[in-house]
Formats: structure tokens, C-alpha cells, sequence
């Protein structure tokens, strides 16, 4: 059976904010892992650290004590529970969380197309559809210049409704600059970043395979590597890894040789 569909580096519990699923604590997601063959997960509950100023009103209270109350996580022989989170990156050098709080985690999820959150990750000049384009690059290529240890970062749906729910995400893909692309996800690749393949929010790429994985594929061409994520916020959901990411592993044509693992002690 291909790792890729037996482990999850990116899922919630009810920590986050925006998990409202009893169900969605540790230790039931450790035994639906168990359960079904997976080998390795990961919690990522959203955080903001205090000590980095600016956080959104919906950030501020999930700050690193809270996360960490999920602390300490069950275990099980069979499956490697990993304690990560998911923070967020609103440009201008500005990461939710501060270089010297990275240690208290094993892997730190970031995304850059959470564009609903209009004011706080993005500008609310940004209107337009070119407008856009030209701000998911940039954001990209500011992140990428940050000082982090990249080897424990995982860069989170690059495909995302949530990057312009007023138009079409798919034109915005479709117009992505790739030459800067191949540059950022060379800088990725060199670094020993993750690029997250993320069941919910592929689940209808079918419907547009060269538009929705376009992105993914230019990070192949780079030497990227990739790990799956269901990023469940409810029960149900975690099994999208299973229903989504074996199609998708196949059309990019990925190997063992091009997974990410979190790295262990």
C-alpha cells in the first residue's frame, strides 16, 4: 500500500476554532487511524503565537498554551502521533508564528490562500482577479525568503476555494506565473519543505485536472516533495485521503521517492 494514503499531517480538533465535531479529539482520530492502517498523523489546530503582534480577533484566543492543552497526545504501537499546528502567513514577513516557538512543534502547517479572511491575511484593495494572481505569487515568494526550519514546514492547499470565493479560482491557477512558481518551489525543494496534498480540497479536480493540479505539478518538476491531508474539521472527512489522494498521487505520477515525511528525533 503506497504511504501516501496511510498517514495525515493535517487534520483539526475541536482547539480549533472552526471544528465544532465532539468526535474530533486525539484520541478518536488516533483509533480511526489505527483503525483504517494508518501509520503516521499529525494534529494541526490553528494558532496565533502571543508574542507575534497583529492577531485577527478569530486568532487571538488559539494562542500556544491552548493548542498545547491537547498535550500529552494518546499513543498506540501502531501509528506515530505527531503534535504540529496550522498558523498563518499575512505577508509583510508577518508568520503567526515566531521563529523561537517553532521547537515546540513537530511540523507547522502554513497557508497562503486563506484570502476570505479579508483585513488581516488579505488586503482589502486586492478585488480583482488579476489583482490576485499577482498577490498569490507574491506571497509565496515572500514566504519563502523568511528564515525557518523548513524541514518541518508544510506549505497547505495551494488549491483552495477559500483563495477567491467571489470568482473563479480556476482562472486565477490557470494564470499563475510559472517561471516565479518554479522558483519558489525550488527554493522549497532545496530546503526540505513539504507541499501539501489536500483531500478536501481536491476533491473535484477531476472535473479540471491541468488547471487544479497545475500548481502541484510544477512543484514535481522542481524536486518538491508531498504528503497527504485530509484537513478534517469533522469525523467523516478524515476518510477523503482514501477517497481522493490515490487519483491524485497517480496523475502526478509520484513515487515513494517523492514523499515528505516529518522529520523524528
Amino acid at each position: 500500500m503506497s504511504t501516501f494514503v496511510t498517514h495525515d499531517y493535517h487534520f483539526h480538533s475541536t482547539l480549533s476554532a472552526c471544528c465544532h465535531d465532539e468526535c474530533m479529539r486525539p484520541e478518536t482520530v488516533l483509533a480511526h487511524a489505527a483503525e483504517h492502517g494508518f501509520e503516521e498523523i499529525c494534529l494541526t489546530d490553528h494558532l496565533w503565537d502571543p508574542d507575534v503582534p497583529g492577531a485577527s480577533s478569530w486568532y487571538r484566543p488559539q494562542g500556544i498554551r491552548h493548542v498545547r492543552s491537547a498535550l500529552p497526545l494518546p499513543r498506540h504501537e501502531r501509528v506515530r502521533f505527531f503534535f504540529g499546528c496550522e498558523t498563518e502567513y499575512c505577508g509583510g514577513g508577518k508568520l503567526g508564528l515566531s521563529r523561537a516557538h517553532f521547537d515546540e512543534f513537530d511540523f507547522v502547517v502554513i497557508p497562503t490562500t486563506h484570502m476570505h479572511m479579508r483585513g488581516f491575511v488579505r488586503p482589502e484593495a486586492v478585488v480583482t482577479e488579476a489583482q490576485m494572481v499577482e498577490l498569490y505569487v507574491d506571497r509565496l515568494e515572500e514566504l519563502v525568503r523568511l528564515d525557518l526550519p523548513w524541514n518541518k514546514v508544510g506549505i497547505a492547499h495551494l488549491t483552495c476555494n477559500l483563495l477567491f470565493k467571489e470568482g473563479d479560482v480556476g482562472a486565477i491557477l490557470r494564470q499563475l506565473d510559472e517561471a516565479r512558481l518554479l522558483r519558489v518551489f525550488d527554493r522549497l525543494a532545496r530546503t526540505g519543505a513539504g507541499i501539501e496534498l489536500n483531500a478536501s480540497s481536491l476533491a473535484g479536480w477531476q472535473a479540471d485536472p491541468d488547471t487544479w493540479l497545475r500548481p502541484y505539478r510544477l512543484a514535481k518538476r522542481a524536486g518538491c516533495r508531498f504528503y497527504s491531508a485530509s484537513d478534517a474539521h469533522v469525523l467523516e472527512n478524515l476518510g477523503q485521503i482514501a477517497a481522493v489522494i490515490p487519483g491524485v498521487v497517480a496523475a502526478l505520477a509520484l513515487t515513494e521517492r517523492d514523499r515528505y515525511r516529518i522529520p523524528c528525533d
